[in-house]
């Protein structure tokens, strides 16, 4: 006769624990993987190994095996994903394919760690197996959210199913009207809001080499956000600016409540109240040095304060668009924008071009001017030069059959079906190119910007980081005159550029 524990074991819905030959087989496979490169371990672990994994029908055990791949995994994914970060766009062919395998294996592990938790869901077995359950929905929401950073990292959108996914697995554990949060639920919602916050940020409107520095602000910001089932009196709320309205139903991180799309309803739906988050930003923005703050973000003022403004519900378009598609010329970066414009602004007449110096020191690449507002652009590459380009980065852009440029600041970046579009930021009506003392014999050549309509009634100067310091005197001609500035506050700073106010003193 079977004993009571021997029935029991047959009533569960996963074999004993795997014999020593299976689980030694299962390490030699992943012995396999020691010396190869970061592409060939990610290629293998969602090819060969993960497959095995998912036939383990041992719950403890196929965890057990799902986070020794893990660990694996993190051996070859960060070389992958700075290599993406780092890389052109558009996204060359081994980038393409490397993000194409990242993004397989974390959508694979994502998967594996949520059919445990559905698994435990669908045989309600809650109690005997709640913290497997816990464990695998935090781990399927943290390779989830990994992934769509890995998204990020080239300016595309995460797909709509790994928003549901995400919202699912929330539901599962940590509904709000469902249990208060405890030990193991409180780290799963911390993670969801921090998936959440970070898309809030509008990541394709942000450098892509501040990605990690604002994913670990978010991670310890996402504490101050606050989530609750929707009401009709949320749009009428004093926070209503600063909240978000997330339909768990849709594959999409959610909208600002005072700029939902048309036909959105609240109702079934999820508020995430980020009032508490601002003021965590403005205690990081106003903190004297060696002063205490909680939280500490590691990331510039200028950076905490684009984030306040992005979650502050104050970043909506000032103009409508207008709809047109000519061709233009594009020059990104400082340097190359400030050799274009020194001399080599002719218009595309042919006649014009023969002028051009014939070994110029800057690349240019054709684009589609897709559509056009008084402040700015939106365009479609073409095809040319491929730069390493960044939201942030300083561009002229120059019609064809125009001999007008336009320097504008790159302002969103999205890549989809295998396109490339940027949003700009048209700085200023009229632009110079300046040289200021750069000690000794030498100087530093700067693009002036005689007016900011969108900033002030102040004038700008945009130079290579560190050059200048605030309230530092300067004298330079222009247009035939000799102006007397002051520096003033930093508008915007990056590893490629300060763009800088300048206020003004006697000439």
């Amino acid at each position: 006769m079977e004993s009571p524990l021997q029935l029991l074991r047959e009533l569960l819905p996963f074999r004993h624990a795997p014999a020593d030959g299976e689980n030694a087989a299962f390490q030699g496979r992943l012995a396999t993987l020691a010396g190869l490169a970061p592409f060939e371990i990610v290629d293998k672990l969602a090819a060969k190994v993960l497959p095995d994994i998912l036939g383990q029908s041992n719950l403890h055990m196929r965890f057990k095996m799902l986070e020794e791949a893990r660990i694996e995994a993190e051996q070859a994914l960060p070389t992958l994903e700075q290599h993406l970060t780092q890389a052109d766009l558009p996204l060359p062919k081994s980038a393409a394919l490397a993000a194409l395998h990242a993004d397989n294996l974390l959508k694979g592990m994502a998967h594996a760690y949520a059919g445990i938790a559905r698994n435990i869901e669908q045989n309600q077995q809650h109690a005997a197996l709640g913290h497997l359950l816990h464990r695998s929905v935090l781990r399927a929401i943290t390779m989830l959210s990994r992934r769509q950073l890995l998204a990020y990292r080239a300016y595309a959108m995460p797909s709509p199913a790994s928003w549901q996914m995400l919202h699912e697995l929330y539901r599962l554990t940590c509904a709000p009207s469902g249990m208060p949060l405890n030990g193991e639920t409180g780290p799963i919602e911390h993670a969801y809001l921090g998936a959440l916050l970070f898309a809030f940020l509008e990541p394709n409107k942000l450098p892509r080499n501040e990605l990690d520095m604002i994913h670990r602000c978010t991670d310890q910001l996402s504490a101050y956000a606050i989530v609750g089932e929707a009401t009709p009196e949320a749009r009428s709320s004093k926070s209503a600016e600063s909240c978000f309205l997330v339909n768990p139903d849709q594959g999409s991180p959610g909208h600002p409540l005072t700029r939902l799309p048309t036909g959105i309803v609240l109702a079934g739906g999820l508020i995430v109240d980020c009032s508490q988050v601002l003021a965590a930003l403005d205690r990081n923005l106003s903190r004297l040095p060696g002063m205490p703050v909680e939280p500490k973000l590691d990331a510039p003022p200028v950076l905490l304060q684009s984030l306040r403004v992005a979650i502050g519900g104050k970043s909506a378009r000032r103009f409508s668009r207008t709809k047109f598609k000519p061709r233009a010329d594009l020059i990104g970066g400082l340097d190359q924008v400030i050799t274009f414009l020194d001399g080599n602004t002719f218009s595309r007449r042919s006649l014009d071009a023969a002028c051009r110096h014939e070994s110029r020191a800057f690349k240019s690449s054709e684009w589609s001017l897709v559509d056009e507002s008084p402040d700015g652009f939106r365009i479609r590459f073409i095809k040319g030069e491929k730069w390493n380009i960044a939201a942030g980065d300083v561009v002229a852009l120059q019609p064809r059959e125009s001999s007008r440029i336009h320097v504008c600041l790159v302002r969103r970046i999205a890549t989809s079906q295998n396109r490339l579009e940027l949003g700009l930021q048209l700085l200023s009506p009229q632009v110079s190119i300046i040289s200021l003392p750069n000690g000794g014999d030498r100087h530093l050549h700067a693009l002036f910007l005689h007016s900011l309509p969108a900033y002030g009634k102040f004038s700008g100067l945009i130079v290579p980081p560190g050059k200048l310091a605030p309230g530092q005197q300067i004298a330079f001609n222009t247009l035939g005159r000799t102006l007397h500035r002051q520096i003033g506050k930093c508008i915007e700073a990056n590893e490629g550029l300060e763009f800088v106010a300048l206020d003004p003193l006697p000439d």
